[in-house]
């Protein structure tokens, strides 16, 4: 008797709601209602990051900490590098970077100077840091400061210290330190220091020594837009041995929508080490949308559209404890799933006109 009372006391809503309001409400009007509503939120997510960008949001406050800020720009080599809340890892990668840039400068003068298509006996190159703290709220940018004041930078180098009013995203972050940069080749290198730079960089140099002697023309004075992206994609089979099933499988899904969505020139889109004319500096981040961490698949799709040589290099490079995404498997799988709609976002906007291409 207890359980007849309890299916009665069930049965009776469904009673009282009437057996034509049942029929609507498991029918097809319910049903193409909730596929109409599924729509418009889908849409409105795949468009979220054009919406971010209308926002604006890039506000900041350059200081130079050290430095005159009048190189010769010519025969400048900048170093972009964002950072949010790395007080602790930034300086042991500024120490590694400066040391190996003041121990090579004659090489890498002579590297420079060879992608650049100068002439042998240049004096040597002079690098300019440029730091962005991405909003960071703990104390980065006064790790800068006090670095540049206890710490022996190079007569002709300069540093910078781009601060945000507000957190931006990588993408924010990587795009205001480019076009606050002034030097003819510009470097992107993650805070980690994750990639080898004495391996790295006369590598990415050499390679784009190759690109701009295939793509410059012989009556233009200025370097041809050309792009060299470090990869791990030669790693992969490495790395894959001592990751989760779940992480290799997000990794080989997110590369085969990078051939599909973006390009298939390009195995590894993410890796934190780029190098880039002033040229293309000017044509990629004027035209880049992207605040977050997919913003890097969007420069490939404008280098495609706009006609920009790149090259891809392998790189060594190394996991470093205290990275952003050392998260959980579903919030891995939750990015994962923002950088594929980031991806779609940008063919969108581009096919359907929303973004329009500055050249």
């Amino acid at each position: 008797m207890k359980h007849l009372f309890l299916c009665a006391l069930l049965v009776q809503p469904c009673d009282c709601l009437g057996i034509e309001n049942i029929k609507f409400l498991f029918g097809k009007p319910y049903l193409i209602f909730l596929g109409v509503v599924a729509l418009v939120l889908s849409i409105c997510y795949v468009f979220y990051p054009a919406f971010k960008n209308i926002e604006g949001g890039l506000g900041c406050e350059v200081t130079v900490v050290t430095g005159d800020n009048k190189n010769d720009q010519d025969n400048t080599l900048s170093l972009v590098i964002p950072a949010y809340n790395e007080a602790e890892r930034l300086p042991v990668m500024l120490d590694a970077t400066l040391g190996f840039l003041n121990e090579n400068r004659k090489q890498l003068t002579q590297l420079f100077g060879d992608a650049c298509g100068q002439k042998r006996g240049s004096p040597d190159i002079a690098c300019e840091f440029v730091i962005v703290d991405d909003g960071s709220t703990d104390g980065t940018g006064s790790i800068v400061k006090n670095y540049a004041s206890n710490n022996v930078v190079g007569s002709s180098d300069t540093m910078k210290l781009v601060s945000m009013h507000q957190n931006a995203g990588k993408g924010g972050a990587v795009k205001t330190g480019m076009l606050q940069s002034s030097g003819q080749l510009c470097l992107m290198i993650d805070a980690d220091g994750a990639t080898d730079i004495s391996d790295g960089l006369p590598k990415l140099l050499t390679e784009m020594k190759r690109l701009v002697a295939s793509s410059q023309s012989s009556k233009s004075s200025f370097l041809s837009p050309a792009a060299v992206f470090g990869s791990r994609a030669h790693l992969e089979e490495k790395s894959c041995a001592s990751r989760s099933k779940v992480r290799s499988f997000l990794m080989h899904a997110f590369h085969f929508f990078v051939k599909t969505l973006c390009s298939p020139r390009i195995k590894d889109t993410q890796c934190g080490f780029k190098l880039f004319t002033r040229s293309a500096v000017v044509l990629l981040f004027t035209n880049l949308h992207l605040r977050r961490w997919a913003f890097d698949t969007e420069l490939v799709v404008i280098a495609e559209k706009l006609g920009i040589s790149v090259s891809e290099v392998g790189v060594i490079w190394h996991e470093i404890d205290g990275s952003k995404l050392d998260v959980n498997k579903f919030t891995l799988a939750l990015v994962s799933l923002g950088m594929l709609r980031d991806m779609i976002c940008v063919r969108a906007c581009y096919l359907l006109g929303i973004w329009k291409m500055k050249r």
